[in-house]
């Protein structure tokens, strides 16, 4: 009988070991065909400085104390013409991307989804470029995080309620008052308090099934909502506060991540070199988006990174460059 025992045991320990291999095998070639398709490059590169080293030998100072929406201020001599010819010659270029991505070996799958981007990209381009330039803050930024947060207009939450950025309407007295007693089901609309231009609320689970996110008229309105909250004002170290992202990190330059993170250390517990895998020196547009991570915008360990990969993959910073003097 032991003798039996020992086979039947050996047996089924033997199967239980193949069943979890042939499950981690699954998954794991699951994760690995989800993050294949998923169309970005996963690095950062220094192309941004093509553009924008142009711009520095015409003569236009790029510093924190101006912004890319104010009019271009000169050492010397400056012609208009001649910007209009860099940006020009600079010029965001879908096809251009199209061939960069297939150079990198995007497969069919990762290639599909590349198109839903850029054809957002191409539709909205000039919205991020008017509200960015309105409120002063980075259309490649803006882009991109409507990029990630709507799947390119294509998440469930953007179709229905026109919000591109996943903004979740403030919780009223009463509301937290419920929240604190745990009664999540007395939870109801009228505990939520959208912000103009948002026109109501609409109920999805994120964090909490009880979540509300705001929905407006329009996707420009989305856009407005959006530019408001980036740069309301607030003090730095603050969560939800990321106005100081735009003084801090001047476009076309590269941004030193030490100053602003040990100020938000206290909630990331990230060093300034955990950001981008050992980099602390980075692009102006992943350094903003970095600061975007240190004030709370998002909940996701690599909400940064996406960023800055979507903005790099598919060249946004060529928008900021667009802006740059527009009156």
């Amino acid at each position: 009988m032991e003798a039996i025992r020992q086979v039947f045991s050996g047996f089924f320990g033997g199967l239980l070991f193949a069943i979890t291999v042939i499950t981690c095998i699954y998954y794991h070639q699951r994760f690995d065909k989800v993050v294949d398709e998923l169309p970005i490059i996963n690095e950062l590169t220094d192309t941004y400085l093509l553009g924008w080293q142009t711009i520095k030998e015409l003569g236009i100072s790029l510093t924190a104390e101006r912004n890319i929406t104010s009019t271009p201020t000169t050492s010397t001599n400056f012609d208009r013409r001649k910007l209009l010819q860099t940006q020009q010659e600079n010029n965001w270029n879908k096809a251009q991307i199209i061939k960069k991505l297939e150079l990198e070996g995007f497969g069919r799958g990762k290639m599909k989804n590349a198109f839903r981007y850029l054809d957002y990209i191409e539709t909205h381009r000039e919205l991020a470029l008017q509200h960015a330039h309105n409120h002063k803050i980075y259309p490649s930024i803006q882009l991109a995080q409507a990029l990630l947060e709507s799947n390119a207009g294509n998440s469930k939450l953007a179709k229905a309620t026109n919000n591109h950025f996943g903004i979740k309407a403030r919780l009223s007295a009463n509301a937290l008052q419920k929240i604190s007693k745990k009664q999540y089901e007395l939870l109801n609309d009228n505990d939520f308090v959208p912000i103009a231009p948002a026109t109501g609320v609409f109920q999805m689970h994120d964090d909490y099934a009880h979540d509300r996110f705001e929905k407006y008229r329009s996707i420009s309105d989305s856009y407005e909502r959006h530019a408001q909250l980036l740069t309301r004002p607030c003090s730095v170290g603050k969560v939800g506060c990321y106005s100081w992202i735009w003084q801090s990190f001047p476009v076309g330059t590269s941004c030193n991540l030490s100053e602003k993170s040990s100020q938000y250390y206290y909630r990331t517990q990230l060093a300034p070199d955990e950001y981008f895998n050992g980099l602390v020196e980075v692009p102006y547009y992943a350094a903003a988006a970095a600061g975007l991570k240190m004030a709370g915008y998002a909940t996701s360990k690599t909400y940064h990174r996406k960023i800055a990969y979507l903005i790099d993959t598919y060249e946004l910073w060529r928008l900021d460059l667009m802006l740059l003097g527009r009156k």
